[in-house]
């Protein structure tokens, strides 16, 4: 089920998966080439380095749907980007460009689409290189508590989508999101 599903066991089910995948010991770098929206960003935000193409996106837009952010990105946006800019992303829905999101911190290159999977296999190959037991207890020790902290906080980002998913500006909001509009929200 994902934000216009039926239920909400889908997306518990996702947050769980979230969880585990902020649990890897592994370092993590992510290729990114279109958009990052929502749960993508979410997801972006798991690995350790992003290497974007200048057709990504990154796009918080939970607002203009009515809907609270999830993915636990209330707790990883603002510790990558800090917090105002964080604000910005959840409270306006605006998308960020490649560029915008360098300067940021949101991502830690920029390259065209043909060199993106051969800069990203290039970091990663740079990290693999050195001594695997270091590399492991640097990052855990960089990530402390953030598998913990993202579960917490997507237990309480699942409770507020419970509520809000109840709302008429959700399904308002769903449907100006699909109808490439504005929405024309209510509050109730």
């Amino acid at each position: 089920d994902g934000v216009g599903g039926s239920g909400m066991n889908g997306i518990n089910d996702l947050y769980t998966q979230a969880v585990r995948l902020f649990s890897v010991e592994t370092p993590i770098v992510a290729a990114v080439q279109g958009a990052a929206v929502g749960a993508g960003l979410g997801l972006a935000l798991v690995a350790d380095f992003r290497i974007a193409s200048p057709e990504a996106r990154f796009t918080a837009n939970f607002v203009k749907l009515g809907f609270h952010p999830g993915f636990g990105l209330t707790h990883t946006l603002p510790r990558v980007i800090g917090e105002q800019r964080a604000n910005l992303m959840f409270l306006t829905g605006r998308r960020v460009k490649p560029e915008e999101a360098l300067a940021w911190g949101l991502v830690d290159e920029v390259v065209p689409q043909a060199d993106l999977l051969d800069a990203a296999k290039a970091l990663a190959a740079e990290i693999a290189e050195n001594a695997p037991l270091a590399v492991v207890a640097t990052r855990k020790t960089l990530r402390a508590g953030l598998a913990a902290a993202v579960r917490a906080q997507t237990d309480h980002e699942h409770g507020q989508q419970t509520i809000l998913r109840a709302t008429e500006d959700f399904a308002e909001g769903v449907r100006a999101v699909a109808e490439r509009r504005p929405g024309n929200f209510k509050g109730r």
